[in-house]
């Protein structure tokens, strides 16, 4: 039985058996049938029972409860081959009882389940006990049948209650042995376990032990030092003779003389700091620390230490040094200084540390600035003070850094410019201001000079426009005044009345191109007189193209294309009409008096400030443009940003003063508006003209705005063709969200081939100029050759788009000018799709 409790002690502390269950119960049905098996061998007969004592029901019966199925069945074919191999009287029932009993300690396992195995409790005990109690049963029944004598069932009952007896003791006995293996197991396994932790917390801190015992030749090294040290063998004992050249040769000698202080001179504690000498030649920082045991008699018998691994601290203590010596040097080379504040009192600010380098900048030494902090806000320019200050509070209260310019008199009466860069920490409960201030000096010198040579670029450009322009008024003004002189002249001698006359008339008609030259050049300079008034620019075009009429040739064809709904402006009627002639006389002469000539009118709405290529600024607001387009040969690009300066003109001597466009831009920037020009090489211009509406304007909301809220789609389908990734985008999402199903292309022929496979759209939406085959008209005529009925809303925005106009729209079609605002765009796609509805 003691046997059991050993073999139950081996299956529990075993490694390659732990947390491994059927494993173990397997072992343990093995050990459970060795020890039935040698207690089968010995049985023992006690008085008064007729019967022996068999020590065999312990193991069995715990072989089921412990070992499970597996256990029990291993332990019961051991016991019950046994039985048959050893014989005796009545072997069936002895190879029934060494089956049965595991069986029964089987059965109790589940009528009463291990809380933790293999802890058995008491209850489980009497499941045990009565079960092998009633196991009994059988036996005796049969032994009572087959016994010839007078009362066999009263014969048997001392031989049954034996064998009930000495089983029952026999599980008693077991279950205390396997109790007491169970708690020496645990108690080895924690022991163990603590011994395999604190293994691998040395192992993983990169420590290493080391005994040495007097006498021995050298210390014993454990498995962390041998790692430690990139030594190749087992833990064990390293004669000094191969540990000494593992060590650098400047620490051999020190550490000699402290080894032998503490073997000699009684040291009982110490520590030592060592470089270890690697494979690959770098160092190894090792810390010592060891203590002495000494004997009886006072002498060392036994050193023990501990080494730590210092290499990390070490490198990372070099990294700061040389990262220190770095800031140092870059603090030194830098033209600033570091300086750090105290602001947790605002009121009380107070300078903790600000660098040498500070001698450079304001004349003054680190010492005498710490030791006198008004000095810095003494040389601080006293106009700029106050809002250095907000602006540093501004900035701890938002926590955000702080970049500042500021001007100084240092300590020699030099105005030097410093760049103040600093940002706010918080250190044991103190608010810090940590910045550094750069010496900008050189820098804004630099500035102030580029600014002065601007200056100076800009006056002689100035001047040579003064000459410029002076010299074309006097050459205009000196022709005009040789008219005038000549025919005066010429009249005093001329005494023919008709001759006469016509010599009066052409010195009046000079005198009034003189008064429209100064009119110009008033108007260039924003100094004309001018008499606004409200009209509608509808109108103004309608009566503009009847009088135009006379001055373009039959061969140029004028188109207009006028919003219905204009917003109305407040501008100087006479001025506008000569602006719009003159830009239709630039457009004829551009397209040497063939081709189409194109107005139009549109409302704009500016969201925000806008600022086009020539820098002319538009407030936010409501707009009403003019567009006048030709389809001429372009503006090239070296001439463009000269076209409105006054007297430039690419038209030959004779045929232009220069002063049309000139004139046309003062009097835009006189009215509140501005001028903008679309270009490209052979194929046209167009010049757009914004007017800000009429404060007094009555029609201001002709043209409402859509309510955004409002879905108007229906469940149309619309198909886009728009080259702009951002632009389409936006018009899908205004149109999915005004409940349209949208279907969008990056090009004309991926829009023909989308119509053609799902000729299902309501409403075709495109831009005039794409990539590819098919332009905007080309991919409307095509559409429109099968699909007659197709609305199509036009898009545009681009100075060679005049062409358009007779090449594919039709009276109803609609053309919006981009930028497009949401309002606009779905009163268009309303207005299209009703049209045609109709």
């Amino acid at each position: 039985m003691l046997l059991a409790g050993v073999l139950v002690y081996v299956a529990l502390t075993s490694v390659r058996l732990k947390n491994r269950r059927r494993l173990q119960q397997v072992f343990l049905g093995v050990f459970f049938g060795i020890s039935v098996v040698a207690l089968g061998m010995s049985n023992i007969l006690v008085a008064p029972f007729p019967t022996p004592i068999d020590a065999r029901s312990g193991p069995l019966i715990f072989a089921g409860y412990l070992g499970g199925p597996i256990g029990a069945l291993i332990t019961g074919l051991m016991g019950a081959a046994f039985r048959a191999w050893h014989g005796g009287p009545l072997p069936i029932l002895g190879i029934f009882m060494n089956l049965g009993i595991p069986a029964v300690g089987l059965a109790a396992s589940y009528l009463c389940p291990l809380q933790k195995w293999p802890d058995v409790q008491k209850s489980a005990i009497a499941y045990l006990v009565i079960g092998f109690s009633l196991i009994h049963i059988p036996p005796y029944l049969f032994l009572a049948s087959v016994i010839e004598t007078p009362n066999p069932y009263i014969t048997l009952i001392p031989t049954a209650l034996g064998f009930i007896a000495s089983g029952s003791l026999s599980i008693l006995i077991t279950w205390q042995i396997i109790k007491f293996a169970v708690r020496s197991a645990n108690h080895t396994n924690q022991t163990a376990e603590v011994a395999n932790r604190l293994d691998l917390a040395i192992r993983a801190s990169g420590v290493g032990l080391f005994v040495q015992e007097a006498g021995d030749p050298g210390p014993y090294y454990d498995a962390g030092m041998m790692t430690m040290l990139g030594l190749n063998r087992e833990p064990g004992i390293i004669p000094y003779s191969d540990l000494e050249p593992l060590f650098h040769p400047d620490d051999l000698k020190r550490v000699r003389k402290e080894m032998q202080d503490a073997w000699t001179a009684g040291q009982l504690r110490g520590k030592s700091d060592v470089r270890a000498i690697r494979k690959d030649g770098t160092y190894q920082f090792i810390r010592t620390t060891w203590t002495v045991e000494l004997d009886d008699a006072g002498n060392v018998k036994r050193l023990t230490g501990i080494n730590s691994d210092l290499t990390d601290i070490r490198n990372a203590e070099n990294q700061v040094r040389n990262t220190q010596e770095r800031l140092v040097s870059i603090a030194e080379n830098l033209p600033g200084a570091f300086v750090d504040w105290d602001v947790t009192h605002w009121d009380k600010p107070n300078l903790l540390y600000i660098s040498p380098k500070c001698v450079d900048i304001w004349g003054y030494t680190d010492k005498e600035l710490l030791a006198d902090q008004n000095l810095l806000v003494q040389m601080h320019d006293p106009k700029d003070l106050g809002h250095f200050l907000k602006t540093i509070k501004k900035a701890k209260e938002t926590k955000s850094p702080l970049q500042y310019r500021y001007k100084i008199t240092s300590r020699d009466g030099g105005i030097r410019w410093l760049d103040f860069h600093g940002n706010f920490a918080i250190e044991d409960d103190k608010t810090l201001v940590k910045a550094i201030l750069l010496d900008a000096t050189r820098e804004v010198q630099y500035q102030q000079r580029v600014e002065e040579e601007r200056e100076i670029s800009r006056r002689a450009q100035k001047n040579e426009s003064i000459g410029q322009l002076t010299g074309g008024v006097a050459h205009d003004f000196n022709n005009l005044l040789a008219v005038i002189l000549g025919n005066l002249e010429l009249l005093r001698d001329n005494q023919d009345p008709p001759a006469q006359e016509k010599m009066i008339d052409a010195a009046i008609s000079a005198t009034l191109r003189g008064a429209d030259l100064t009119k110009n050049m008033l108007a260039f300079a924003r100094q004309a007189p001018l008499q606004p008034v409200v009209l509608d620019l509808n109108n103004v075009v309608r009566e503009a193209k009847n009088w135009m009429a006379r001055a373009i040739p039959a061969s140029v064809e004028i188109e207009t294309s006028l919003l219905a709904g204009l917003w109305q402006i407040e501008v100087d009627r006479a001025s506008l009409e000569s602006a719009l002639l003159n830009l239709a006389l630039n457009a004829r002469d551009a397209m040497n008096g063939h081709g189409k000539l194109t107005i139009e009118t549109a409302n704009i709405q500016i969201d925000e400030t806008y600022i086009d290529v020539r820098h002319e600024e538009l407030t936010p607001g409501r707009y009403v443009m003019l567009a006048v387009s030709d389809n001429g040969s372009g503006i090239s690009n070296d001439v463009i940003d000269q076209i409105f300066n006054p007297f430039f003109t690419t038209k030959p001597p004779g045929l232009g003063s220069g002063l049309g466009l000139s004139m046309t831009i003062g009097f835009m920037r006189q009215s509140s508006g501005t001028i903008q020009v679309y270009t490209e090489i052979g194929e046209g211009t167009t010049f757009k003209l914004y007017f800000p509406i009429s404060k007094t304007n009555p029609k201001q909301s002709a043209t409402p705005l859509m309510d955004d809220t409002k879905a108007f789609g229906g469940g149309k389908k619309i198909l886009i063709a728009e080259d702009e990734d951002a632009v389409r985008a936006t018009l899908i999402t205004i149109l999915e969200r005004a409940e349209y199903h949208v279907m969008a292309t990056s090009s004309g022929d991926a829009a023909f081939a989308a119509f053609e496979a799902n000729p299902s759209f309501d409403l075709l939406l495109t831009d005039i100029v794409m990539p590819g085959t098919l332009q905007g008209t080309d991919l409307a005529k095509a559409l429109r050759e099968r699909w007659p009925h197709l609305p199509v809303l036009f898009m545009s925005g681009y100075a060679s788009e005049a062409t358009v106009h007779g090449n594919g729209l039709r009276p109803e079609d609609i053309r919006l000018m981009k930028p497009v605002q949401r309002s606009q765009l779905l009163a268009a796609v309303i207005k299209a799709t009703t049209h045609t509805k109709n």
